[in-house]
């Protein structure tokens, strides 16, 4: 671990031979010496200057967003700003939260490398009040730029000291619950939770025009997520089979997925069923005007399907397996349960009723 959080040139190449600790070490002394004493302060929510590290890990990022957005409109744009994974750039386009976010890239995120400076550099550019660091799997680095930023308060998911000096907990805490550790973000920052989930959606749907003809024309059509889960098998080919034929006549399936390699896997039984897919990939700027068309979509505990849960309308049929206990989908009037080992044909005549309801 010590060798891979440096850059990978001359001047950090004899820090591979340091143990871990002593690295640690190295990176607390650098961010700013001994822990400084401070006093808590109760009414956290009241900082007006507020920098946020997400997660890069997808599913968690896509239900910390709702929270990420209800913060920065409560302040001024100079006084937000949101650290993230370059890849998740398109979502925070669609939130309009791009132009108060920095970016990063994984493979150059090491220290001592051009890329980290700069973001070092931008970060300290303003002063902060509050660093809400919510990256759970993250190194040595990140956690160097979270005490860098200078905020007097530097609040975390997991306990960091010094980089960290707030540990997120309660009396029920689970680290792994990204939605419990949410609503307690919630409470702590006096947001409520509907209206954020309702900002959420607006945001992504406020500058498009759907037209009624399009909703009619697939007013009876149900997109089938082929993304695999977060744990688990992927979805197998007769389970595809499976509940096209379920679903069939009433409704028409529509294939989608996060990579066009996943599409390409069930080429052969989309082919044999004459299936349609829909080839706007789900981490897309443009996913958000796609998923307004259709009534609902069935998915796996997959990484986007967190995103229509928290970040669009449309109804979600999930399918529910032995792996899906990481942490609890709580339940949402959106969504159905159905466990993967059940009869299909069942699943179908539940979407039916459902799917028919009124919003």
């Amino acid at each position: 671990m010590s060798s891979s959080v440096f850059a990978k040139n001359i001047r950090w190449f004899f820090m591979r031979f340091f143990s871990e600790r002593y690295i640690r070490h190295w990176f607390e002394i650098k961010s700013g010496g001994e822990p400084e004493i401070f006093q808590y302060k109760s009414n956290i929510s009241s900082c007006e200057k507020v920098v946020i590290f997400l997660p890069s890990e997808q599913d968690r990022f896509f239900v910390l967003l709702p929270l990420a957005l209800s913060l920065s409109v409560k302040r001024m744009p100079d006084n937000f700003l949101v650290i993230a994974d370059e890849d998740n750039r398109p979502i925070l386009r669609a939130l309009d939260l791009e132009r108060a976010s920095l970016f990063y890239n994984n493979k150059t995120m090491l220290y001592g490398t051009s890329d980290f400076f700069e973001m070092e550099k931008r970060i300290q550019e303003r002063r902060w009040d509050l660093c809400l660091f919510l990256q759970e799997k993250t190194t040595l680095p990140f956690l160097y730029l979270a005490r860098a930023t200078g905020a007097p308060f530097r609040m975390g998911l997991k306990q960091d000291f010094p980089f960290l000096n707030i540990t997120l907990k309660n009396a029920s805490y689970n680290s792994d619950d990204i939605y419990a550790n949410r609503n307690f973000l919630y409470k702590t920052f006096l947001i409520d939770s509907k209206k954020a989930e309702q900002d959420s959606i607006h945001a992504t749907q406020k500058n498009e025009k759907l037209n009624s003809i399009s909703k009619l024309s697939t007013a009876n059509t149900v997109l089938l997520n082929l993304e695999p889960p977060i744990s688990g098998e992927p979805w197998s080919e007769s389970e595809v089979f499976a509940i096209c034929k379920a679903f069939q006549p009433g409704w028409r399936l529509i294939t989608i997925a996060a990579t066009t390699s996943q599409l390409e896997l069930y080429s052969k039984v989309i082919e044999e069923l004459d299936m349609r897919s829909n080839h706007v990939l789900l981490h897309s700027e443009s996913i958000f005007s796609v998923l307004r068309q259709y009534p609902g979509i069935i998915t796996l505990n997959s990484t986007h399907s967190h995103l229509f849960l928290n970040l669009t309308n449309i109804k979600v049929l999930m399918i529910e397996q032995d792996y899906d206990q990481i942490y609890t989908v709580p339940n949402n009037q959106r969504m159905v349960k159905f466990s993967r080992t059940g009869n299909f044909y069942s699943l179908a005549k539940l979407a039916s009723d459902f799917l028919r309801e009124s919003k």
